[in-house]
């Protein structure tokens, strides 16, 4: 099995760069899955994974995708 960050350290991260986030457990017949959600201004991430961390993680990498695509300002 990966080994993935905690589930607090990945959430300090989106926090600390503004996403308001949530995650629910997902029982299915083939087993649970973890949901977690963000929102940042427009932009809005969405990642499952079978397991809380792993769910937390992607919602990050998402995020940090986005961050490198936004253009930059000038700073004057």
């Amino acid at each position: 099995m990966l080994a993935y960050p905690k589930v607090d350290l990945s959430l300090d991260r989106l926090n600390q760069n503004g996403w308001a986030m949530g995650d629910l457990p997902v029982d299915r017949p083939d087993g649970r899955v973890w949901i977690v959600t963000g929102q940042r201004g427009k932009h809005w991430i969405i990642a499952q994974a079978p397991s809380q961390a792993a769910a937390w993680w992607l919602a990050w990498r998402q995020a940090r995708k986005l961050e490198k695509q936004r253009p930059r300002r000038r700073r004057r």
